[in-house]
């Protein structure tokens, strides 16, 4: 493991329409409070190989758009980036995007907006996509729950870290307790109205 881990990011302007980009953020602090140093580096395609775990967030149309016309290869590099088994966590139209380049298809329906608890992993879903929400290929984690998911289900954030090998044995603090009791009554807050 790197000394000082780098956690990737692509058109963190352009792709952060529901703060999606704060899932760096609590992957970065969790390390911090395990011990671990990181940064946080938006990163262009070529520099890929660079990164310990690449980001990608969700857009709106205008931002792929302008991404499709001014990086054409960007989302067939990030692809092949994941094919190659290298960890990313994508998110929503992010995900979507990678996904499909690779073959896979949708199954949509009615447009669906509200909180939803997938095998214990909760986040906002605001989409008609039906078969698809959270899924785990490789290393790399995939979900259409918008914003910073991990804040919800930092559990999450601590098994992406253990699985990566960044976190080996690891610990508890009071500041860790605290911020998943956070994270505990932002759940269950989620489902209350």
């Amino acid at each position: 493991m790197s000394n000082n881990l780098v956690l990737g990011t692509v058109f963190p302007d352009d792709l952060n329409l529901n703060g999606d980009q704060a899932n760096l953020l609590v992957i970065q602090k969790r390390l911090q409070l395990q011990g671990v140093t990181s940064q946080i580096v938006e990163v262009a395609n070529s520099d890929l190989d660079e990164v310990d775990l690449l980001f990608l967030g969700h857009g709106s149309i205008a931002a792929w758009d302008f991404i499709d016309k001014h990086h054409p290869r960007a989302i067939s590099d990030i692809a092949s980036y994941f094919q190659s088994g290298k960890p990313l966590f994508a998110v929503s139209s992010g995900a979507l995007r990678v996904l499909g380049q690779t073959g896979r298809k949708f199954t949509e329906g009615d447009h669906r907006s509200e909180f939803v608890d997938v095998d214990g992993i909760v986040g906002y879903l605001n989409s008609p996509v039906r078969d698809f929400i959270f899924e785990k290929i490789q290393n790399s984690w995939f979900t259409m729950l918008h914003g910073p998911v991990l804040a919800k289900n930092p559990a999450l954030a601590d098994q992406i870290c253990t699985e990566l090998g960044w976190i080996v044995e690891p610990k508890t603090n009071e500041t860790l307790l605290r911020l998943d009791e956070l994270a505990d009554d932002s759940r269950k807050i989620a489902f209350e109205s």
